[in-house]
């Protein structure tokens, strides 16, 4: 038998919401601060070639807005339903290769049409590639796994899904940008 959850937010008093919402606000720090570190391991590169930090704000806002809205769709399947990972795995696994199909190589023709560096365009599009894949098993995934700990998937699924995208994004793309441009 499921736990019903109270989610009416108007019957809580102000209070009562800060204290159950500040502990996912802290984690998006501590998220925000790995990823000012991970960058700094890639100063070197990112001083060689300063054209990649042009576009980390398209793929960390890509990678999350696909995740977000993955794991919307997941909280809310699962407060209406039980939800069946194995069999949504490989449909949600595709969805996510495609998006980041559909959002990487505009992408990466923009990118070359402006720069004209080809295997910076390349960069980007397969970078947003993995990422759409990625933010789109971290969406799914995250509300699933709040669900089977019982606790609501609805309050810090969204900060641990955007900290995880968000970092993994980054830190792919720059995986790739190493790979591909030197």
């Amino acid at each position: 038998m499921r736990k019903e959850i109270d989610l009416n937010i108007t019957k809580t008093s102000y209070k009562n919401e800060i204290i159950r919402r500040s502990p996912w606000i802290i984690l998006s720090l501590a998220a925000g601060i790995v990823m000012v570190l991970v960058g700094r391991n890639f100063e070197e590169l990112l001083s060689d070639k300063l054209e990649l930090v042009f576009f980390i704000p398209m793929i960390v806002y890509m990678s999350d807005s696909i995740g977000t809205e993955t794991m919307t769709l997941f909280v809310r399947e699962l407060a209406l339903r039980r939800v069946s990972i194995k069999k949504l795995f490989f449909r949600e696994a595709f969805v996510g290769l495609y998006l980041g199909f559909i959002s990487g190589v505009p992408m990466g023709f923009f990118s070359f049409f402006w720069l004209k560096d080809f295997e910076l365009s390349v960069t980007i599009t397969i970078a947003m590639l993995l990422n759409g894949l990625v933010a789109v098993l971290t969406g799914m995934l995250t509300p699933v796994i709040f669900s089977k700990i019982k606790k609501d998937p609805a309050l810090g699924t969204d900060e641990i899904t955007t900290a995880l995208s968000d970092n993994l994004s980054i830190f792919i793309y720059l995986i790739v940008a190493m790979l591909v441009l030197f």
